[in-house]
């Protein structure tokens, strides 16, 4: 299968089928742009490599920089910029990495390919341009002017679709080189980003986790500490009756603590989803909605921890966002257990959510990127709210028989 950025490009340099349409189309102008910016930079790549050869790498380096830029010109989406620190001193031979070397090479080539058609091609426009436009200003309706004016527009196309070969050749050799070395750059960046995010969500559970300790099984803990004080004093004062009251409050005080500890544990790592998987981790946590909550669940194909846990917080954090926020009356969760496995979250409120850097769903949607996944959230102002979330899913690997 190609790569789809691959067939994005093919599909940007696609001409258009009638001739004449080329006359109006953006394509073909914005190539005889590229041609000439690509005289420019060629030739300025290759005197600034004669005069100062030894700081090859540097013109190498800063020439693909430049024409990771330039593909705008054709309407192709910039590619990447590399780092600055990429290059620490002019003749860092890392200035040859990453397709800088080869860019360099096809810049010089098409500088120098396009110059001799691109003087001859704009000599003939001009020269037909003028001897038609002066036909035309005589207001003589003869031959000569026809003919004036059909080769001007017959050089003016073939001009355009040499531009086009010409500059469609070049952006899709220097895409080739270039494109591989840009994506990952691009998935460094966003993996630094992904870390960034997690170590803040990371901070936010470890406060969440000592605030729920503290206001849950910790007083209940004093709570028992006091009661077994009264407890003690009663008996030492022959007081069973207040003592086994004490006693009672301090089980009760137990129990509470117990129950504080049991949902600070399940807020940690649900039992159930270890237990009995995702599907079912899902419907316990539908059960405990204020609002009625629609579960569907198709394929079998139970995904490992990572995703699991990073699907269910998800889930969590859309029903916790649409209780509080979106005062939405009924949510609908699609559950498909394929590969890639497939999630989405429905609900009929006020709409508006958004992702804001360092809240809770900003960083559950990081932790979903860690682990493979992607995430998209659709909430227009009035609703409804969507979000969708896709994960790797491979099927475990059945254990050779090596005997």
């Amino acid at each position: 299968m190609s790569d789809p950025s691959q067939q994005d490009v093919r599909v940007i340099l696609t001409p258009p089928r009638n001739p004449l349409r080329m006359l109006i189309s953006p394509l073909g102008w914005r190539a005889v742009l590229y041609c000439a910016t690509a005289i420019a930079v060629g030739l300025s790549a290759l005197l600034a490599a004669v005069v100062g050869f030894f700081m090859l790498p540097l013109v190498a380096w800063a020439t693909a920089n430049v024409e990771r830029a330039r593909v705008m010109v054709l309407g192709l989406p910039r590619l990447t910029p590399l780092p600055r620190s990429g290059v620490r001193h002019p003749w860092d031979t890392q200035g040859f990495g990453e397709g800088n070397l080869a860019v360099w090479g096809l810049t010089v080539l098409f500088g120098l390919l396009d110059l001799i058609p691109g003087l001859i091609l704009s000599a003939l426009v001009l020269g037909t341009g003028q001897w038609a436009w002066h036909r035309v200003n005589t207001f003589s309706l003869t031959m000569d002017t026809v003919w004036a004016i059909t080769s001007f527009l017959v050089i003016l196309v073939i001009g355009l679709y040499i531009g086009w070969a010409l500059a469609a050749a070049q952006a899709t050799l220097v895409d080739q080189q270039l494109r591989p070395y840009s994506e990952l750059n691009r998935k460094v960046d966003e993996l630094r980003e992904s870390r960034r995010e997690l170590v803040d969500v990371f901070a936010q559970e470890r406060r969440r986790i000592e605030r729920d300790l503290h206001d849950g099984a910790q007083q209940h803990l004093v709570l028992l500490s006091l009661h077994l004080g009264e407890a003690e004093y009663a008996l030492d004062q022959g007081k069973t009756a207040e003592a086994k009251q004490a006693l009672a409050a301090a089980q009760s005080s137990v129990e509470a603590a117990m129950v504080a500890l049991r949902e600070t544990v399940r807020g940690i790592h649900p039992q159930i989803l270890s237990d009995r998987g995702l599907a079912a981790a899902v419907h316990e946590l539908a059960s405990r909605q204020p609002v009625a909550v629609d579960v569907v669940v198709s394929g079998q194909d139970e995904p490992g921890e990572a995703v699991a846990l990073a699907a269910y917080y998800l889930v969590s954090e859309a029903f916790t966002n649409a209780a509080k926020h979106s005062r939405a009356t009924r949510l609908r969760v699609e559950l498909r257990l394929t590969d890639p496995l497939e999630l989405e979250v429905f609900d009929d409120g006020v709409g508006g959510a958004q992702v804001v850097a360092g809240h809770g769903l900003s960083g559950l949607m990081e932790r979903a990127q860690a682990v493979g996944g992607q995430c998209w959230l659709t909430s227009p102002i009035g609703g409804p709210t969507h979000l969708r979330a896709v994960f790797p899913n491979p099927a475990p690997e059945l254990p050779t028989d090596l005997r």
